[in-house]
This record gives C-alpha cells, structure tokens and sequence, in this order.
C-alpha cells in the first residue's frame, strides 16, 4: 500500500507538472499574441500617422515658401532697389528731393499694403512690434515697415550672420513663442549675387492658432488627434499648434520625443499627461518638426478589446484545467490526504501568479499589489493564532481578491485621479465577473464567499457579524493597509502609523483582534 501510495503520490506530481508547464506554455502563447497584435496596430499606426502628417506639412512648407517669395518679390522691387541704392550712394538714410521723397511714400505704401495681406500679416490679437514686415537701408535703419513693427537689431544681426544666396530663415529667438523671421538682401539693379546689399527686407510672424486655419477651417483629424510643430534650434524646444501654441516642450513628453526621432512612432505621456501615440515627420527647409499626435485609448481601442477577449478565453481556459486538477486531487486524497492538500495549495499559488502576472501586464502601475495583499493576510492570520490551513486560505484570499480588474478597461486601471461614479461601476461589473467564475472553480476551501463578502464590506454594506468568516475582515483589512501604503497619482504613500490611524476610524468598522494583529505587524515592520 505504501509503494502503492508513493507513485500515485509521483503520477499526480508528474502529471500536475505537466499541466502546470502547460498552463505556463498556454500563458506564454496568450502573451506572445497579445503583443504581436499590439505590435501590428502600432505599426498600422505609425503608417496612419505618417500619412495624415501629409496635408500640414504641405501647408507648412506652402507659408515657407509663400514667405520667402514674398520678401524676394520686394527685394527685386525696381523701386525698393532704386531708392535704397540713391540712400546708399548718398550715405544717408533717406535722400532728399521730390523724386526720392515720392519714392518713400509709394515704399511705405507699398510695404504696408503687402504687410496687412501677406504671410507677415499679424494674427488677431497678436503683438503688432513683433510681426510685420519692414525695409532697411544698408545701415539697418527702418526705412518703410508696418504699423508698430520694428524688428529686433539682435534678430537682423544673426539673420545676416547666417545669409545665405541672398537670403536667410526661419530664425527665431530662444525666447518662448517668439516670432520667427525671414531676411532678403536688396542689391542694385542688374548686379551680381557678389555685390554688396544696399539694403534689406525683414518679416516676422508669429505661429499660433490661426497658423494651422486654411480657407476659415482648421486643420484638424479624427480620433482626436492634434498635428504639432517643434520648433527651435535642438529641435523639440517649443511647440506650435491649435491647443499648445509657444509651450516649452518637457523633455520627457512624447512630443519631445518625437521631434527628436523623426519617423519614429514614440508611446508617452504627451504635454496633457495622456498617453499617447507621437510620430514626427521633418519638415524641408527649416529646422522644425511636425508631430503627429493620437491618444492611445482611442488609438489602441480595438487591439485592447482583442486583447482582453484573449484574456478571458484564457482565464476559462485556467479555471477548466483547474478544475480537471481539483477532480484528480479529490480522487487521491483518500491515498495521502496531507501530500495532497499540499500540493493543491501549491497549484493554487501557480494559478494565482499566473493570474497576477496577467494583472501586472494590463496594470504595471499596481504591479505586486496583490502579492503584498496575499502576504499581509497571511502575516494577520497567523499573528491572531489561525492553523496553518486557514493561514493559506487567507493568503490565497488575498491574492485573488483583485482578479476581478482583468475585465476593467486599461484606461481606467492606469487613470491618474479618483474614479467618477460611472467609472467605478466598471470596477464592481468586473468583480461581479470574477466571482461568478470563481463560484465555479471548487477551491478547497471555498473561496468565492469569503471574497463577495469582502467586496460588500468594502462598499460599507452591513453584514451580520456572526455569518462573516474571519478571513473575510482579515483581507479587507490587509487591502485596505497595502493600498494606504502605497503611492498614488493624487497622493503620497501613508505611513503605517498613519495608516494605523485611517483604519482605526469607525467607518472602517475593523473588528478589535484583526485590528491589534495589524498594529503589531506594522510596528514591527
């Protein structure tokens, strides 16, 4: 009988090895598509970022171009180059006589007239002194400009500086939602590009909101996704746009990101603390990027509803082959009641990680809250004198409390802030889930009970003291603890002893010894 018991005791730990290791294989699979799927919808991505990235960046290198003809247009202007041409013959600023002075007024009408119709026209609302369109003899004096523009000497000085073929920019400043400019010699009638400038034609604008309307719409895309420009001389040192107009880009954004590998899709927070999914695209002739910006909770939607399915198949999955395991562990525990029991407890331990590892994959945040909560429970039970099987079940109790997230949508496990009432019915429908499977999973001892009465307790409903197992309070106690304990996005961890102090408020209606073994625990701790 012993030899008998010693390899039924083998068969069912080989066999139990071989489900585990399958389970493990199944797990492993369900991760490996789960990831491909995601992989291709980020690519599927990244092809539609690109893509919609198409039309602003035609528009963007239309105002360029637009720009720079308009200031060559007026840099060949026979009369600008007369005139600036008699100035500098004559060494002065503004020559007098009828002819010239004539001259200066058609200059000044002319100057205008393009300022207020051109790509230099100031924005409603913005700082005329900081854009416009203005002419300049060969000594840098404003000879003709629009209304209150008088461009900066620093900004002239280093567009000359950089002139290249006649012509210079985008330039702007480091200064945050500064205008950029574009600067164009004038040279005599008829001579070379060698010849000395006698003068020049400078325009700022400043690119806000009203850059990206075209023909009295906005530029704007489905899904809620924002086009960007990074300008400045690293490349990512400000944005422009319709909602983050002269912002300073946070070198950890993924705006930031973007503009600094171009025609790489980037998954971060963007200046808004969302997630989301960022593509830049480099825009021909300035130093600027355009970025491509998408939540990823709409972005992502699709693949995340897949993945979750997937989930759930595999959680059926589990529950089936456990169920298998159970019906085969029953049938040997009349051989070595002991060695079984042991050895369920173990495959309850395997499938708990299992499902916290599927937990920590759709909610890195939280990740080993569950673990600590199992812990502590355990640590409770024993500590108020519990027998060791009852300590398990505790420990068991508390690992498994949280399962019911896997069918909560990723947005809401990882939302920064509280959750509105609409929110956290998604929480309870996903517990309510879980029970229900787990109402049909035999754990010995039963474990769907004890965790609905949990649930209850912890939605304040008031339960008849005497039918509450003690294990319910022990691990409403011990998630209560782990989670007070722990960060979060709107507040610092507690302390024990300052979450011994929350917990020891009457609404938390903690039973006396759970609430000493707590105490202990923590003070020693």
């Amino acid at each position: 009988m012993g030899n008998f018991a010693i390899k039924a005791r083998q068969r069912g730990v080989l066999l139990g090895l071989g489900v585990f290791l399958a389970v493990m294989a199944l797990v492993a699979a369900a991760f490996r598509i789960a990831h491909n799927e995601r992989a291709f919808e980020l690519n599927r991505w990244e092809t539609r970022l690109h893509t919609d990235a198409v039309q602003p960046v035609d528009m963007v290198n239309g105002w360029l171009s637009a720009s720079r003809d308009a200031l060559r247009n007026v840099a060949v202007n026979p009369t600008v180059q007369i005139y600036l041409s008699q100035a500098a013959a004559a060494n002065s600023a503004a020559p007098v006589s009828p002819e010239s002075e004539a001259q200066a007024a058609f200059l000044e009408s002319y100057v205008i007239s393009l300022g207020s119709r051109g790509p230099f026209a100031a924005s409603p609302g913005a700082a005329r002194s900081e854009t416009g369109l203005a002419v300049l003899d060969a000594q840098r004096h404003v000879v003709a400009a629009t209304s209150g523009y008088r461009p900066s000497p620093q900004m002239i000085a280093a567009l000359i500086a950089r002139m290249r073929d006649g012509s210079a920019g985008p330039l702007a400043s480091s200064a945050d939602n500064s205008p950029n400019a574009f600067l164009a010699a004038v040279r005599p009638i008829q001579a070379s590009l060698s010849a000395p400038p006698v003068g020049y034609v400078i325009g700022e604008r400043r690119l806000d909101e009203s850059f990206w309307v075209s023909d009295g719409s906005v530029l704007a895309a489905d899904h809620g996704h924002e086009s960007l420009i990074a300008v400045g001389p690293s490349g990512a040192s400000r944005l422009v746009g319709s909602s983050a107009a002269g912002k300073a880009v946070s070198k950890d954004s993924g705006e930031y990101l973007a503009a600094r590998t171009p025609l790489h899709l980037q998954r971060a927070r963007d200046m808004k603390g969302r997630d989301a999914l960022h593509l830049g695209v480099p825009v021909r002739g300035a130093d600027w990027v355009l970025v491509e910006s998408v939540p990823a909770s709409s972005a992502l939607a699709g693949v995340d509803a897949r993945i979750r399915n997937l989930l759930t198949i595999l959680l059926l999955s589990l529950l089936a082959i456990i169920l298998g395991i159970l019906a085969l562990w029953r049938h040997m525990a009349g051989i070595q009641q002991a060695a079984s029991r042991e050895a369920s407890m173990k495959l309850y331990r395997g499938v708990a990680e299992v499902l916290l590892q599927a937990i920590d994959q759709r909610d890195p945040g939280a990740a080993e809250h569950s673990r600590r909560v199992a812990a502590l429970s355990r640590d409770i039970a024993l500590k108020m004198g519990a027998a060791k099987a009852e300590a398990d079940a505790a420990e068991l109790a508390g690992a498994l409390m949280n399962v019911g997230k896997l069918f909560v949508p990723v947005n809401l496990l990882t939302k920064a802030g509280e959750l509105d009432e609409a929110e956290a019915s998604q929480f309870a429908d996903g517990s309510a889930r879980w029970l229900d499977l787990l109402a049909r999973t035999p754990f010995d001892p039963p474990l769907e009970p004890v965790l609905r009465d949990a649930y209850r307790l912890g939605r304040g409903e008031s339960l008849e003291a005497g039918a509450v197992a003690r294990n319910t309070y022990i691990i409403v106690a011990a998630n209560k603890a782990v989670a007070l304990m722990s960060p979060r996005a709107y507040r610092m961890a507690h302390s024990p002893s300052e979450t011994l102090q929350i917990l020891s408020a009457p609404e938390h209606a903690m039973p006396a010894p759970i609430r000493a073994a707590l105490a202990e625990i923590l003070t020693i701790g």
